[in-house]
């Protein structure tokens, strides 16, 4: 058993290009999405840190009551990529791995980041992603041993995803059955689409 915890960041620090207002306090279920976000974490038994950045405040504001690590990016309009960064370099001493997701992802499955998490413990694999219908997803399972090489080749609004095209030799990837891991919220109508998906108009027991 490795020392060192895997971790689950939410990457809440960006601005909503396509989103009317922050999309991250959009209502998800009666929720804002990204407190159902930040519960993936807590479902899955993984230590939570957010990073945050636009709207700090209001993030930090509609999270309260949910244990997580506050991380602050200063630097959050340069895109994605300084985000990673940030988190990378608070968890760098203390995280055997960690899983990132975007926190306009809500309808992750809590089985994935276990399941990652498992991998990682069992293979030592360096980079681990889910897959849905062919498509890669989120969480992406980022390994201590790749930290440096991550922050130093990663930049402007592309987070981690070029570098994995990049490392592709390095990458597993593994099938899942649940669409969450490729759904995220940009636009009104991807928002709509998630609600429908959660079933937010059901009963709560009966919701994803």
């Amino acid at each position: 058993m490795r020392s060192r915890p895997v971790y689950y960041v939410l990457l809440a620090a960006g601005l909503s290009r396509r989103f009317p207002g922050n999309k991250l306090l959009a209502d998800l279920c009666g929720v804002p999405i990204v407190r159902a976000a930040a519960g993936v974490a807590a479902a899955a038994g993984l230590p939570l840190v957010v990073v945050t950045g636009n709207d700090r405040e209001s993030v930090v504001r509609a999270l309260s009551g949910i244990e997580f690590h506050e991380v602050i990016n200063s630097s959050y309009a340069s895109g994605l990529s300084s985000s990673v960064r940030a988190a990378i370099s608070a968890l760098r001493d203390q995280a055997d791995a960690i899983e990132f997701a975007p926190a306009d992802m809500p309808l992750v499955p809590p089985e994935v980041p276990r399941l990652l998490a498992g991998i990682r413990e069992e293979s030592s694999s360096p980079l681990i992603a889910p897959r849905y219908g062919g498509v890669r997803g989120h969480p992406v399972l980022l390994g201590r041993e790749l930290y440096e090489d991550a922050a130093s080749s990663i930049g402007g609004d592309s987070g981690l995803s070029q570098y994995i095209e990049s490392r592709r030799e390095l990458l597993l990837e593994v099938d899942v059955g649940s669409p969450g891991v490729v759904l995220d919220v940009d636009t009104p109508e991807d928002l709509e689409r998630i609600r429908s998906l959660a079933g937010c108009g059901r009963p709560a027991d009966q919701r994803l």
